[in-house]
């Protein structure tokens, strides 16, 4: 007998079922707003989420050409139910850099979310369908926050959330990432995430004119 009781479309419960196998199936509210709601589903040893929201196409199609380059979850199904999108994925290994258990110091978060980034906007993406083909543009993650960015062991682990993935500015991640860490701790640690990342140097000024082009 399953056990979860979350009112999911037939099709999408069936892909739900055969990621997690047999046996009792629990789940959880992971997040909800404006734009969407995701749910973990646990069972058997196992962890799937379901996400709905209008439109996931793009998150699913980032997925499928991420796939060996970046620690992205598997699509474990895609559907089309109740006017909205539901995406199903695979959980992935880590948790978010500042979890309890990881232990480390704001000042560790920052520096190894910048060099974490700096590995990133190297992917070769020359071949990259989404974004836009211009000069100094790279592979960005395009909501790079530390919810976003899972660590194991103290290494990458998983990326999450890549639905804005694609060519783009690196500002706009070095953005997010200022943001995050300014929302999650505090002001100063700005320095420290850019020369691990290996910005040049900027005044507090400038950062903090950079910080601002986070879209949120």
């Amino acid at each position: 007998m399953k056990s979860s009781s979350l009112p999911l479309p037939s099709n999408v419960r069936s892909a739900v079922d055969a990621a997690l196998g047999a046996g009792p199936i629990a789940e959880q509210l992971a997040w909800m707003s404006w734009a969407g709601t995701v749910w973990r589903m646990t069972g058997n040893g196992r962890a799937v989420f379901v996400k709905r929201a209008a439109d996931l196409a793009p998150e699913r199609d980032r997925l499928a050409w991420l796939a060996g380059r970046w620690p992205v979850p598997e699509v474990a199904g895609f559907f089309h139910e109740s006017g909205d999108d539901w995406l199903v994925t695979r959980e992935v290994s880590g948790v978010p850099m500042y979890h309890p258990a990881v232990g480390w110091e704001p000042a560790r978060v920052a520096e190894k979310l910048g060099q974490i980034l700096r590995r990133l906007h190297s992917t070769e993406s020359a071949d990259c369908p989404f974004g836009f083909k211009k000069r100094g543009h790279v592979l960005i993650h395009g909501d790079y926050c530390l919810p976003n960015v899972l660590v194991s062991a103290g290494e990458l682990s998983g990326l999450v959330d890549v639905g804005g993935s694609g060519l783009g500015n690196p500002e706009d991640d070095l953005a997010a990432g200022i943001w995050t860490l300014e929302y999650n701790y505090a002001k100063g640690l700005a320095g420290t995430f850019l020369e691990a990342y290996g910005w040049p140097p900027m005044t507090d000024q400038a950062i903090e004119k950079l910080r601002r082009k986070y879209g949120r």
